[in-house]
């Protein structure tokens, strides 16, 4: 915020205006040790507060200027599922106040039309409205505040335009569509789109409607998250088309109502997604918003209709009236209020386009696509690509395969260089790397066939701790006399999986702890298996596992002036990095259903990452069925 601060007060005035958007994009469920910042990362994380809940959504806050092109993300958070309502209006109401302590003017919020998000700012609108009835003032509903210190903070809600277009094309497939418009009723039918692409798809070499495929009109094979498949439907071109052929009766003549729906939204959502000052290919409604430009009259005359719509159900008559029909009223009178604001500040015209969510989505997409095409990333991931994306000024405008339009934002007002310059985090103490995908997993509490359990857990702990007792003679000892202390002075039966491992029976690679350091090891795995999964969503997990080892453990058992003080930090500080690495690669494999469970674990956190699984891993059972 300080870096922001410095540099939105070199902006003139009239260039400090600007909206917030808000998303989530969805990331893989994984569990990551950050060494660096001696925490789990992979829970839902809301800064203020951690859960031990696995993160499969990353919700991410961005800045986005309405007349000086310029974007930057401001905050991110990890969430599973959904962030709740009332979450989202705590965070809001956080990060409005802070924007605007550093010289910015939060006019609007843009978000989807997901169900949290308009739950959300009912809850915003409610809290305003209850704000002014104590004062006995009349409330505007366009306009929802936020307190910041003496001063309240107006915002005017918008919703995404292309997500508001999708949305009516979606409800169309399934239900029909009734309205008013100049006085008469139409019933819109998808089948009459249907009808139109079909008919000239029998017209040899030359279409009339080059640009619509299958995956624009068939319901079975559309493109629902597609934009543009929405936008090239719902178009001045098949309006006209489906109006001329349905005044021939050569398709059915009631197909003038779905001809006018298209022209409509057509040119409601060029209305409010223009990104062109002047007018280009004869398209007036996709330009700038000025005083007296066309879009205040279409909007008049376009209100009444939305108002009346009311989609049927085909095949039982039931009348439902979805958010996204409102949604557009509210995302119109949202834009004439935020124009009529500006006005008062000497802003002469805006860009609709400006107020979408073009920036968010593309940076989604760049995201996924840093280093390699990641569609799922995990939480790790997808912050190592934020700060990628930040230190690169956010890379393109547009990125390739992208569900939105080029955004036009040009750079963002704050790179990820000029934060690192005046960040203060510090490096971590070790370098050295711990590998765990070497060892034997802890086996499964099972003797279903006679396996001896007990002989398989002492082997593993054994070469467990011989692996240990290696690094630390690399870390601290150096090979020193006092290296005989933890060690056995010949091979037993304890021994026998370190002595299968060797790579050579000539030559005496690994090391074979003796009774005393094999029981420290083992009272250090049990201590932190029991308390790492009551803490791990905390921060500072190894300082803190480290603390209660330390005061439940006694780790006197070096004799060495040279060694024996730092003996413990070091045999700690190694062991439980490691066993915490490890706990979250064995968590991993059960999310990922590639390790189970035993029917005697009490690890609440594994038990809670197999259910997931099992619910999820049906989930797309049923989502893969080919019926």
């Amino acid at each position: 915020m300080k870096v922001l601060k410095n540099n939105v007060a070199k902006l003139p005035p009239a260039q400090k205006y600007c909206s917030l958007l808000f998303d989530e994009m969805s990331i893989s469920a994984e569990l990551h040790y950050n060494e660096t910042l001696d925490r789990i990362e992979g829970f839902e994380d809301y800064g203020y507060e951690r859960t031990q809940k696995f993160a499969d959504h990353a919700l991410v806050f961005m800045i986005r200027g309405i007349t000086k092109k310029f974007k930057q993300p401001i905050a991110y958070f990890f969430c599973q599922g959904s962030t709740s309502s009332h979450r989202l209006v705590k965070l809001i109401k956080d990060i409005v106040p802070n924007l605007h302590s550093t010289g910015l003017h939060i006019v609007a919020t843009i978000s989807d039309q997901g169900a949290t998000n308009e739950a959300a700012i009912k809850i915003l609108h409610a809290d305003t409205k209850a704000y002014y009835l104590k004062k006995n003032v009349e409330y505007r509903n366009d306009v929802y505040e936020i307190q910041h210190n003496q001063e309240r903070l107006k915002i005017v809600h918008l919703f995404d335009p292309p997500h508001l277009l999708k949305g009516i094309r979606n409800n169309l497939i399934t239900k029909n569509l009734i309205f008013t418009m100049d006085d008469e009723k139409y019933e819109a039918k998808w089948q009459h789109i249907i009808d139109l692409y079909k008919l000239d798809s029998t017209i040899p070499n030359v279409k009339m409607l080059p640009r619509l495929t299958d995956y624009h009109v068939l319901p079975q094979k559309i493109s629902k998250m597609k934009v543009k498949c929405a936008a090239q439907v719902m178009s001045e071109r098949v309006s006209s088309l489906m109006g001329f052929l349905a005044s021939k009766n050569i398709i059915n003549s009631e197909a003038r109502g779905t001809a006018s729906l298209c022209l409509m939204f057509d040119q409601l959502f060029d209305s409010v997604n223009g990104s062109y000052d002047k007018i280009v290919d004869g398209k007036k409604y996709r330009t700038a918003i000025k005083n007296k430009s066309p879009h205040f009259e279409l909007w008049e005359k376009y209100l009444p209709v939305l108002k009346s719509m009311v989609f049927v159900d085909p095949k039982t008559g039931k009348h439902q009236r979805p958010p996204t029909i409102k949604n557009w009223e509210v995302t119109i009178r949202g834009l004439k209020t935020i124009y009529q604001y500006l006005q008062t500040k000497g802003i002469k015209s805006i860009l609709p386009r400006n107020c979408n969510q073009d920036t968010l989505e593309n940076f989604f997409g760049a995201s996924r696509n840093i280093g390699c095409r990641n569609v799922n990333p995990s939480c790790h991931a997808f912050a190592s690509s934020y700060k990628t994306l930040l230190l690169n000024n956010l890379m393109s405008t547009h990125s390739p395969g992208n569900n939105c339009e080029e955004d036009f934002a040009s750079s963002c007002l704050s790179s990820y260089h000029e934060i690192f310059i005046n960040s203060n985090t510090e490096n971590s103490n070790t370098n050295e790397n711990i590998v765990c995908h070497d060892f034997p997993q802890k086996p499964c509490i099972q003797n279903q066939h006679g396996i001896n359990v007990e002989y398989l857990t002492s082997q593993t702990h054994t070469y467990i701790s011989g692996y240990i007792l290696k690094k630390l003679n690399l870390l601290l000892l150096k090979n020193c006399s006092c290296l005989a202390q933890l060690c056995s002075t010949q091979s037993n039966n304890n021994h026998n999986l370190i002595t299968a491992r060797e790579y050579s029976q000539t030559f005496i690679s690994l090391k074979y702890p003796n009774k005393i350091f094999c029981s420290l090891v083992q009272k250090v795995i049990d201590l932190v298996s029991e308390k790492l999964p009551t803490i791990c969503h905390t921060l500072n997990v190894k300082a803190t596992l480290i603390n209660i080892v330390s005061e439940l453990i006694n780790l006197n058992i070096l004799k060495c002036q040279l060694h024996e003080q730092m003996f413990g930090q070091i045999f700690l500080n190694f062991t439980i990095k490691f066993l915490i690495y490890n706990w979250c690669n064995s968590v991993n494999k059960i999310l990922n259903g590639k390790q189970s469970i035993n029917k005697n674990e009490n690890d609440h956190i594994k038990i809670s990452a197999y259910e997931r699984y099992v619910k999820y891993s049906k989930y797309k059972h049923l989502k893969n069925r080919k019926f």
